[in-house]
This record gives C-alpha cells, sequence and structure tokens, in this order.
C-alpha cells in the first residue's frame, strides 16, 4: 500500500510541474512576378518570445505540392524561425522571416527558400548535376496565426493513464486478495 500511495504522490507531482506542449499553426500566401503559393506553417514558439522554431509546412508553391520542410543549413543559410505576424524586428518593420528564411521542398523536385528578402528556387540539373538559382524576387507575402484551441498537456496526459493503470492493479489485487 505504502508503494501505491508513493507511486499516486510521484505521479501527481509530476502533473502539477509538468508544462504543456504547444504547437501553433500560421497561415501563409505570396505573390510576386515569378512565383506565387500558400499553405500552412506549423511551429514552437521559442520559449516567451516572438520567435517561432518552424516543424512542419504544406500547401503549394505555382501548382507544385510542397513535399516537406528542408533541415537547418540545407539551402541559402535557412534558419527556419518564423517572427510573430507583426513583430517588429530593430524597429524596421513588421517581418516574418529574417534574411535566412524558411526552405522546403516541391513535388517537382525543386528546393524553394522564403526570407525577409524574397524568395529564391534552388533548381538541381539530373543530367549535369548542376544546381543554379533562380532569380531572387520580392513578394509580397502575409503570414496570420491560425487561433488554436487548449495546448495538449502531454506529461499530464500520462501521469492521469498511469493512475489509471495503478487503480485498476490496485482493485484487480483486491479482487484476488479476496
Amino acid at each position: 500500500m505504502k508503494r501505491l500511495s508513493l507511486a499516486l504522490g510521484a505521479l501527481t507531482l509530476a502533473t502539477v510541474f509538468a508544462t504543456s506542449a504547444k504547437a501553433d499553426t500560421f497561415s501563409f500566401n505570396f505573390d510576386g512576378s515569378s512565383f506565387d503559393g500558400s499553405g500552412l506553417i506549423t511551429a514552437t514558439e521559442i520559449g516567451n518570445s516572438y520567435e517561432y522554431n518552424i516543424s512542419g509546412i504544406s500547401g503549394t508553391v505555382d501548382g507544385q505540392s510542397i513535399t516537406g520542410l528542408l533541415n537547418v543549413n540545407a539551402f541559402d543559410g535557412n534558419d527556419n524561425v518564423l517572427y510573430s505576424p507583426g513583430y517588429d524586428i530593430l524597429f524596421f518593420g513588421p517581418y516574418n522571416f529574417d534574411d535566412s528564411g524558411v526552405s522546403f521542398a516541391l513535388g517537382n523536385g525543386d528546393d524553394v527558400n522564403i526570407s525577409q528578402g524574397g524568395i529564391a528556387d534552388l533548381q538541381e540539373t539530373a543530367t549535369l548535376g548542376l544546381q543554379k538559382y533562380d532569380l531572387t524576387e520580392s513578394v509580397n507575402l502575409d503570414v496570420e496565426q491560425i487561433a488554436s484551441t487548449s495546448p495538449v498537456p502531454e506529461p499530464g496526459t500520462l501521469a492521469l493513464l498511469g493512475t489509471g493503470i495503478l487503480g485498476a492493479a490496485g482493485a484487480i489485487r483486491r479482487r484476488l486478495m479476496a
């Protein structure tokens, strides 16, 4: 019985001090003379700042599906950091991305980077193994945060599951002892 009480106490403490995970969703769209696109960005806030680490992206660019997020520094020094929409970096005006931007792959094999400076497209020529940059152009970029539901408390959920299992084990034990 002491073990059960200690286990329940430990799970209760874990629940009280647990933090909740929260991923925010942002919609984006952009248009320029050569490129246009739209979609959704999933990102997690970095501390209590206006910066977010981008963990996922979906949508289309010029009719091509976005197939996935590229790793950090995979293309044009990307850092995959998003700034809260309307956040003013160093009083130069609202920005959504820094000069490094976010990079992702398209269904046709192109890699794309969207940054504060514009958009660049890296195309790979399979026959020669060459890489060339298309023009980097300024685009009209709009990013908006989508209202999210309450965060999912993963540690609290696991603690609740654990206490349920312990309670069921205790009930089974009592029936077997009787």
